[in-house]
């Protein structure tokens, strides 16, 4: 699937004369645009060829008309003509400009001082083909403006945002006040790699292999020391919990064991205290006996247990699976 994208890009003009070439995509196989945006031009004679294969002639407008304006019944008019797609030797791909009246007259009167490409691209940012451009004043890429002036030398000044970095940005990154944006980023792309070799470091260059075994050996048991600790811990609460409940005669002692394993973590050891705490004691001490007789498939519970299945709300055969689940 191919996107529409566009960047800004800007020319030059000398003594009052508007130039008859222009560069539309410039050189190198990575375009990036102040807005951090970036696209891929390593195929800049493919471009060229499938844009003149599309069409002809490819219209300048004011300020993106076509696709933003035309759309909604809104005018674009043509500032001028793009025709000669090719690509430059430097990779760089440009176009022959017939300028119209409006656009001759915008552009010498410094009402637009930038042109901006609009083209398609694939999923990868690879561009494919140009569409067709725009006069506007929101300059995407660090170039001289259209409407440059000349300086005292005869040559177009330069803009100043074109080269030149922040100087406090400069003096941090060691470079010098000239240095450009492409060298500011290869100094953070060293800073990058130089970051990332330090995160993987191999300690043994560092500390003999032995010492970090032995210190590694330390970790591991200290780690161990300290789980053996927490479980012992725990157990030792689970049983006074247990017993607690066994004393106040809400649980029958033949079961301890089976709770005990019930709390084997602190989130069961939660449960049953909080179970524990709504209730009722339900076994006075007195012998008691199941009423009726028992179903011979069926192991007598004694009188405890009766007791508190029966308080639990359990049958008989529900509380043998209980138990049989807890041993």
């Amino acid at each position: 699937m191919e996107t529409a994208g566009s960047l800004f890009l800007s020319l030059n003009f000398e003594n009052g004369t508007l130039p008859s070439s222009i560069e539309l995509i410039p050189a190198g196989t990575l375009i990036q645009g102040r807005d951090g945006r970036k696209w891929k031009n390593s195929q800049p004679q493919k471009v060229a060829h499938n844009s003149m294969a599309r069409l002809s002639r490819l219209v300048i407008d004011e300020n993106h008309a076509t696709d933003l304006a035309a759309p909604k019944g809104g005018a674009s008019p043509a500032m001028g003509w793009m025709t000669g797609l090719r690509a430059g030797q430097d990779g760089s791909i440009r176009a022959d400009v017939e300028w119209t009246k409006r656009g001759e007259e915008a552009v010498l009167n410094r009402e637009y001082s930038f042109i901006s490409p609009v083209f398609l691209h694939d999923g990868q940012g690879e561009i494919t083909v140009v569409l067709r451009a725009a006069l506007t004043n929101s300059p995407n890429l660090q170039l001289p403006a259209l409407n440059s002036e000349q300086g005292s030398d005869g040559e177009p000044e330069k803009n100043n945002t074109e080269d030149c970095m922040d100087k406090e940005l400069c003096a941090a990154l060691g470079l010098s006040e000239t240095a450009t944006v492409n060298d500011a980023l290869a100094v953070i792309d060293k800073l990058k790699t130089a970051q990332n070799a330090a995160q993987s470091v191999d300690l043994a260059a560092y500390a003999p292999r032995a010492e970090l075994n032995a210190a590694l050996e330390r970790a591991i048991s200290a780690e161990k020391q300290a789980a053996d600790l927490n479980a012992a811990q725990l157990k030792k609460e689970a049983e006074a919990a247990v017993d607690g409940a066994i004393k106040e005669g809400k649980i029958p002692p033949a079961l301890k064991d089976t709770y005990i394993a019930m709390c084997a973590t602190h989130e069961g050891l939660k449960q049953f205290k909080e179970i524990a705490a709504k209730t009722p004691a339900i076994i006075d001490g007195k012998p008691q006996a199941p009423a009726g007789t028992p179903a011979a498939s069926v192991m007598s519970l004694n009188a405890e247990d009766a007791a508190f299945a029966k308080a639990a709300g359990y049958s008989i055969e529900e509380w043998e699976k209980i138990k049989e689940a807890g041993k």
